[in-house]
């Protein structure tokens, strides 16, 4: 049985956090409950991360499947990454103009994913679907949108609706947060994923007021549900028939799933796209973009975007090395290599401790869950998975040196760092978990 995990240190800058920062966290989802029972909520401070490896304040040291949430599709610190924006960062950080390199790594997104003929940087993903949806509505003159159950596009306000409401609540949307206008839910519109029927009833009865319909091509916040056959293509032809913009959300998806994203892999052209993460290796940058004719109406006078650090030249050249990277079939191969074996393991291990389950997902990005159903498709289909015995598999994992994030509903994430001995110990661990938790 392995040691229980130590995290004096941690528990103490939780505490200190606590006292100026709301939530003692930056960000909410990084408050975590299964590392540490006695505090309630807490969080993991990290002192530093390499290649697939990451260590945090108390001197634990893990082969990480977290990576910032999926941004790390190379490795942490890779060296190649490092030295060039460490060479950008000498010439300044922030112009208040324009500089080449933008054009130059629009060219190569463009290259990468044949559906984007404009595009503009932003700094986050939230940016990035937030400008992507101001345009739509601007080009269709229309105000509403369709979003899915458990889908989520960042935390600005037209897409804080039913991220993750209640298994068995009512299908309508629902507010993510306190704070949101009253009124907001009267113009984003909720659905169920992969439900032919009812996502063509919602078109059928709103078409004349929506804008987009936005999608994760993958559930990449809940455990990477895949899409039904065909549904992909069938969003495509009801936007099609009825007047309506398709948008990808691509945040996590994209530069992971492959070069052209999940639209690149099931063949489908949304009009619009957005892209954050894996493009920068860990850097701040985004991007949205599509259609010509959608995309010119941005600028003074027409549709409003911009942003002090869009585009700026440090994040560039990150995206740029990045780019690169991906660009070389070795790469993905390595990528898939590493994601299809590590998908098998898993499925093996649990088949051999007689536990139901699921693994499903890409090699790249994917997740395992306890469940008696042969499939999961939508949000609400997590309600039959046991997530408190993920917690417990995670928490084991843990204090065996390989992090998971302790949700089901968060996706695993592989890196081109991660290596074979990297897979064999996290496999043993693994193994050893579920021999502890029987």
């Amino acid at each position: 049985m392995a040691e229980k995990l130590k995290l004096d240190r941690s528990m103490e800058l939780y505490k200190e956090a606590s006292k100026i920062i709301p939530a003692g966290v930056g960000s909410n989802a990084r408050l975590m409950k299964s590392a540490c029972h006695e505090f309630g909520p807490c969080s993991i401070f990290i002192e530093k991360a390499v290649g697939s490896y990451i260590w945090d304040v108390d001197g634990n040291e893990y082969i990480d499947y977290r990576l910032g949430y999926g941004p790390v599709i190379i490795g942490h610190s890779y060296k190649e990454i490092h030295d060039a924006v460490h060479l950008a960062d000498e010439k300044g950080l922030v112009y208040a103009s324009d500089n080449e390199l933008m054009i130059e790594v629009a060219k190569t997104i463009c290259r990468f994913v044949p559906s984007i003929k404009m595009l503009r940087f932003a700094s986050s993903g939230t940016e990035a679907t937030m400008g992507a949806i101001r345009v739509a509505k601007a080009f269709t003159k229309k105000d509403k949108i369709i979003k899915f159950e458990g889908h989520y596009h960042g935390w600005h306000d037209a897409v804080s609706f039913s991220t993750k409401p209640g298994y068995h609540c009512a299908r309508e949307a629902i507010p993510a947060s306190l704070g949101i206008s009253n009124g907001m839910s009267n113009y984003t519109l909720v659905c169920e994923w992969n439900n032919f029927e009812s996502i063509e009833r919602k078109v059928k009865d709103n078409y004349k007021d929506v804008a987009a319909i936005i999608t994760e091509p993958v559930m990449g916040n809940a455990s990477a549900i895949p899409p039904n056959e065909g549904y992909l293509k069938y969003l495509r032809e009801l936007c099609d028939e009825y007047g309506i913009l398709l948008i990808f959300d691509e945040v996590k998806t994209g530069f992971r799933l492959g070069k052209g994203g999940a639209q690149g892999l099931f063949n489908v052209t949304p009009d619009l796209s957005t892209f954050a993460k894996s493009m920068g290796n860990g850097y701040p940058i985004a991007a949205f973009g599509g259609r010509k004719d959608i995309m010119e109406l941005i600028g003074p006078g027409k549709v409003m975007h911009g942003g002090t650090y869009s585009a700026n030249p440090v994040s560039l050249t990150a995206c740029k090395a990045t780019l690169k990277e991906l660009d070389k079939s070795s790469v993905w191969d390595s990528l898939y290599s590493y994601g299809k074996k590590m998908m098998k393991g898993i499925d093996e291990i649990l088949e051999d401790h007689k536990i139901p389950h699921v693994v499903h997902g890409f090699p790249t990005m994917f997740q395992f869950l306890i469940t008696d159903k042969e499939r999961i498709t939508a949000y609400r289909d997590l309600a039959f998975c046991d997530m408190k015995m993920f917690t417990k598999v995670q928490y084991e994992l843990l204090k065996r040196g390989v992090m998971v994030d302790e949700d089901g509903e968060e996706a695993i994430y592989t890196s081109c760092s991660h290596s074979s001995e990297d897979l064999d110990k996290t496999l043993e661990a693994l193994d050893d978990a579920l021999g502890d938790l029987k």
